[in-house]
């Protein structure tokens, strides 16, 4: 690194430590590290245009010095170059002047304009006049925080013909609605955008206005931001805007010192799929790289709604349920299930726990029930420590003598018109969704704990009727184990094809 690099990496390093957390949440800022900023600023195209170069939420300047060392270092030339940084944070805009200044003052007709202002705010006001500035390049770690319905921010980002629901993505989306045609934006942004229900909005946004050019995925998912304790996944991303799409260029790394770089192409059909309606970026994993991705159509798999199924979330929210519940079972109760009463694959209920066992029948919470029967459940939330992410328990009517069940908030109840699911198919489900092979195509899309019954949705599932046979495949066995699941899946699917890879 050079001089100016050292003293900006030694500047972050500071402010991780002396900063309190409290400070970094109100401000959604986690400052990119230097190998980050340099590796995301050599995504760029050399070219011997002007620049005009935009900074949104810069923090002490790293992404827009990393930039300028580049053009700098390679001797792009540029007839003329400007960098236009925003920060609200107070704290850093001494750093943040001082070190685009030192950065800039070797290269010729390079200027600075730094802004201490809400960049939506400000953007959003010229845009809506038409007197905002148009971007050849825009390169960006916005600020991670979630914004109300009804927040200023929220407004500001509905300007740019955007609706969503974190600063993050607010800012990407101004900074697009900004971009001149043909112009590139590189971010590393959390990657949570890549599916649920909240940022289809978002995900149309990109694809409307840009062509995805490049992601880079982090093998570990605290390594990106290690020193802020940042556990978020994260990714960086490349959009080139009004151009048309072609194949994706996707890149790995263990960590933030791109050491073990490797670069794989795929068609865009392997990370959005055309015929998905929510839009969910599918990004392969280093493990995938050679296998095929389940989503395209013709390829024998169906969506859940085809197999006659559902999910929904639990309906029972237990601190506005709180006068119905009870610890134990008792007269006019019904089974009310948690995560915690599934173990092994199957119902464990009662049980002895923190979490109460029951609740009342009565005609507040009646409607909240499902008739008893056979249903699968998946939880909502996975520890980091778990292996898979999706882990489907069943619960059979056999088991709990009960008129109804009553499932809390944090399960996926998987149903039929909110009714129990034939034996079999229930079965079968159960087999399925604890495939390796189906946890493999969930993590494409989903970098995090959680897993939505929108998720669950979108996956891949085998005809019914295969579905009916793996269940009663699995009727036969008293222990079920990963194994088991795998094999049962694999003989069935590769009986008609052989390309599924468990």
């Amino acid at each position: 690194m050079g001089a100016v690099s050292e003293v900006i990496e030694k500047e972050r390093l500071s402010h991780a430590v002396e900063t309190t957390e409290s400070h970094k949440k109100d401000f959604g800022q986690y400052l990119t590290p230097y190998n980050i900023a340099k590796y995301m600023s050599s995504l760029f195209p050399k070219t011997k245009e002007n620049l005009n170069i935009l900074d949104p939420g810069a923090g002490i300047g790293t992404l827009s010095c990393a930039f300028l060392e580049r053009i700098k270092t390679e001797k792009w030339n540029n007839p003329k170059i400007n960098v236009t940084a925003y920060d609200f944070d107070k704290t850093v805009l001494n750093s943040l002047k001082e070190n685009l200044g030192s950065e800039g003052k070797d290269l010729s007709d390079c200027s600075c304009q730094i802004f201490g202002e809400d960049f939506l705010e400000k953007t959003s006001f010229e845009y809506s006049f038409g007197t905002n500035e148009q971007f050849t390049h825009v390169i960006m770690n916005p600020p991670y925080k979630k914004i109300l319905t009804k927040s200023a921010a929220r407004e500001y980002t509905r300007t740019f013909g955007l609706e969503t629901v974190n600063l993050y993505s607010a800012f990407v989306g101004a900074s697009i609605a900004q971009l001149k045609e043909n112009g590139y934006l590189v971010a590393i942004v959390p990657r949570s955008f890549c599916n649920g229900s909240y940022y289809k909005p978002f995900r149309e946004f990109i694809l409307k206005n840009c062509s995805i050019k490049h992601i880079h995925l982090f093998e570990s998912r605290n390594k990106a931001f290690k020193d802020e304790s940042v556990l978020q996944e994260n990714i960086i991303i490349m959009l080139q805007k009004g151009t048309e799409q072609s194949s994706v260029e996707i890149s790995y790394s263990s960590d933030a010192d791109f050491s073990d770089l490797q670069k794989e192409t795929f068609s865009f059909n392997t990370i959005v799929n055309p015929s998905d309606k929510e839009k969910y970026f599918s990004i392969p994993l280093p493990s995938q790289k050679n296998k095929t991705v389940y989503f395209e159509n013709g390829n024998g798999f169906i969506s859940l709604k085809e197999t006659g199924t559902n999910v929904s979330t639990g309906t029972i929210v237990d601190f506005r349920a709180k006068d119905y519940i009870r610890k134990e079972p008792e007269k006019n109760t019904v089974p009310l299930l948690y995560p915690v009463h599934f173990r092994n694959f199957r119902t464990d209920w009662p049980k002895e726990s923190k979490k109460p066992n029951a609740i009342l029948n009565t005609d507040v919470t009646a409607p909240m029930f499902v008739p008893a029967g056979f249903y699968v459940v998946v939880k909502r939330f996975s520890t980091k420590e778990e292996q898979k992410r999706i882990v489907a328990s069943l619960i059979s009517a056999e088991d709990i003598k009960t008129p109804a069940f009553a499932f809390e908030n944090h399960l996926n109840v998987f149903h039929e018109n909110k009714k129990g699911l034939p034996k079999d198919l229930a079965y079968g489900l159960t087999v399925w969704l604890n495939t390796t092979f189906l946890d493999e195509q969930f993590r494409l899309f989903s970098g995090h704990t959680q897993v939505n019954a929108t998720d669950l949705r979108n996956l891949p599932y085998p005809q019914k009727p295969q579905l009916i046979e793996m269940g009663k495949q699995l009727e036969k066995y008293k222990v079920w184990n990963q194994q088991l699941f795998d094999s049962i899946a694999k003989e069935s699917i590769n009986e008609k094809r052989k390309a599924v890879n468990f």
